[in-house]
């Protein structure tokens, strides 16, 4: 583990106790995501993809009419998260720490220990998208190593980088919320 990594696991995991005891005191607006909401966000739906159900008519001859049900695929289960990061970099700042401590005890939930999740990395469309995409691929590989570091099993984890892709405001490809983590349930 590099120099680097270190010194910013040792600054999250004391964010993560300072957010662990403040956390008694309740919420503070504009704070990480909590943990059960965390949870929720990632859990699979129960109902078994049935959400967005479609019931159409099927004309059968001139006389019958079948009821045909198709289910639509559900969008999986993700959350995103502003992660901050090193202008330029794939140094983690401390203040994410809240929200890696949060994600690490939400994987670790008895709700979600056997998911699996993708940890996508997402730029703005400032700079050349060769650059954004190795960027982002690097930092959603900097998280997974968090996660890892923190106790997620690495075989639960993979890493991929969307560069400026898919943005969240596609009006503005330069806008601040382009550039997040996102967390994605696969299983």
């Amino acid at each position: 583990m590099n120099a680097s990594l270190l010194l910013s696991l040792l600054v999250t995991l004391a964010w993560v106790a300072v957010a662990g005891s403040a956390r008694a005191a309740g919420p503070v607006p504009g704070s990480a995501p909590d943990t059960p909401s965390m949870i929720e966000a990632l859990q699979p739906a129960a109902s078994g993809g049935m959400r967005n159900l479609i019931v159409r008519q099927k004309a059968q001859g001139a006389v019958a009419a079948a009821v045909e049900a198709t289910a639509a695929p559900e969008p999986r289960p993700g959350l995103s998260l502003a992660i901050q990061f090193e202008p330029n970099s794939t140094r983690v700042r401390p203040e994410s720490g809240a929200v890696l401590g949060n994600l690490v005890a939400a994987m670790l939930s008895p709700e979600l220990r056997t998911s699996r999740f993708v940890i996508e990395g997402h730029t703005d469309a400032r700079g050349a998208p060769a650059l954004n995409q190795r960027l982002s691929q690097q930092r959603a590989e900097e998280v997974r190593l968090y996660l890892v570091a923190l106790g997620v099993s690495p075989a639960r984890l993979k890493a991929v980088g969307k560069g400026a892709a898919e943005p969240v405001n596609p009006r503005d490809p330069l806008a601040d919320e382009n550039r997040r983590v996102r967390v994605v349930t696969v299983e």
